[in-house]
């Protein structure tokens, strides 16, 4: 599998179409494991392209996307 990038991680949050996802719905639309997401997912939070909602009652984060 290629490495991930941070305009793929945003472009596969769009494609879900919800209002909140978290790393786990991304991985799966992407057919990778959550830990091959981390760098890309980190840079495009940096970037300030991801938000962060809010932790479950599990403790999964949900982010939504910024318009930037």
């Amino acid at each position: 599998m290629p490495d991930i990038t941070e305009d793929q991680v945003v472009a596969t949050a769009r494609e879900l179409g919800k209002d909140e996802f978290t790393r786990g719905d991304l991985a799966e639309k992407l057919g990778v494991d959550k830990p091959e997401l981390s760098k890309p997912f980190r840079q495009a939070r940096r970037a300030g392209r991801l938000d962060k909602v809010r932790d479950d009652e599990e403790g999964t984060g949900h982010f939504r996307l910024t318009d930037k």
